[in-house]
């Protein structure tokens, strides 16, 4: 008689199967810095939310700004990670073709229900105890690993060779932390998104008015 196929056991999945503990402390950071601030907030705390003892934070992260640091390098201001852009296929685009495709990018991930909680985060506590440093920091990496696409664009004669690329990029991603900082926060539902939207859609169409050059634009 042929063996009974075996039957997927129930209850709780296997520890492999659900998020690493980097994950998972990243996660109870990310709640307790929203709930009752990132000063308020001790180490203990962070591991015991997730069921491990403090030394197994510090396998992964130096202490609590560095949970701080990765949750603002995943949903910072302009954040790569975010992004996650390639920048070959991007120059390789015309920018009213590119640049509508980045911005809807960046909004999705901001509009991310992790996102959100960490923007009122972010308002409360800017860039934790490291100061600007770190936000400066990153804006100067996104600045750096975008502007190739400017460069080929201005030599292609696409976007206006008067303007410097650090300000092209800075001009276009800046004013979209407006719209993400009024409307992308915790608690934010579907209108609040699409008020996001029409705010980084008038922003983008306003920005190539701006930047391309009246030749190449598209009629």
């Amino acid at each position: 008689m042929p063996d009974e196929p075996r039957r997927p056991r129930r209850g709780r999945p296997p520890r492999r199967e659900g998020p690493d503990t980097r994950t998972r402390l990243l996660d109870a950071a990310l709640e307790l810095f929203a709930t009752q601030g990132f000063a308020a907030t001790t180490v203990r705390q962070i591991a015991e939310a997730v069921g491990v003892r403090d030394p197994a934070i510090y396998a992964h992260f130096a202490g609590k700004q560095a949970l701080y640091d990765a949750l603002l390098a995943e949903m910072g201001p302009v954040s790569l990670q975010a992004l996650d852009v390639d920048v070959e296929e991007l120059a390789a685009a015309t920018p009213h073709d590119a640049v509508p495709g980045l911005v809807d990018r960046l909004l999705t991930a901001w509009a991310q229900p992790r996102a959100l909680l960490f923007t009122s985060v972010l308002l409360r506590e800017g860039a934790g105890e490291q100061g600007p440093r770190g936000m400066v920091e990153l804006i100067e990496e996104a600045l750096t690993r975008l502007a190739p696409p400017l460069a080929h664009w201005q030599e292609s004669g696409l976007v206006r060779g008067d303007l410097a690329v650090p300000q092209l990029v800075w001009e276009l991603f800046a004013p979209l932390h407006i719209a993400r900082f009024l409307h992308l926060r915790a608690g934010a539902g579907a209108a609040d998104v699409e008020a996001a939207r029409r705010v980084a859609a008038a922003h983008v169409a306003f920005y190539l008015t701006c930047v391309t050059t009246r030749e190449r634009s598209p009629s």
